[in-house]
């Protein structure tokens, strides 16, 4: 691998998987409601199939089924308890479909939109700009 993310993108186009919920819906994937990073705890193997699918596809690039594992969002869903438990599993499905394919990839977390206007919690600053 090279010793660097910076270094691999200044070689050319990286190639990255597709979309995990969609393929977690055609393959009959159904989490605690319409909740698809539940999965990462229930059934981890049709996960790291479709990681291992988009692997075999020339995919250098993994992003973890994580997309809604965020606190706000796992609430609706009766799961605001779990967020470290389906981050974690999310992260180790993705790390493992890596070890066994023994590719030459990374895994990304994949983070999406808390799904509703946050503004009542305030100015939301990175880490780096404190």
């Amino acid at each position: 691998m090279p010793s660097s993310f910076t270094e691999r993108l200044s070689r050319g186009i990286l190639l990255s998987d597709g979309a995990m919920g969609t393929q977690l819906y055609a393959r009959g994937g159904r989490g605690v409601g319409p909740c698809l990073d539940a999965l990462n705890l229930s059934q981890p193997e049709l996960v790291r199939g479709i990681h291992l699918d988009y692997l075999r596809a020339g995919a250098e690039l993994i992003k973890t089924n994580t997309f809604g594992a965020s606190a706000i969002r796992l609430a609706a869903h009766g799961l605001a308890g779990r967020v470290a438990d389906i981050n974690r599993a999310g992260v180790a499905i993705a790390q493992e479909a890596r070890r066994l394919t023994g590719q030459e990839l990374w895994v990304a977390g994949a983070i999406g939109p808390v799904g509703r206007d946050v503004s009542q919690y305030g100015v939301v600053r990175s880490a780096s700009a404190q």
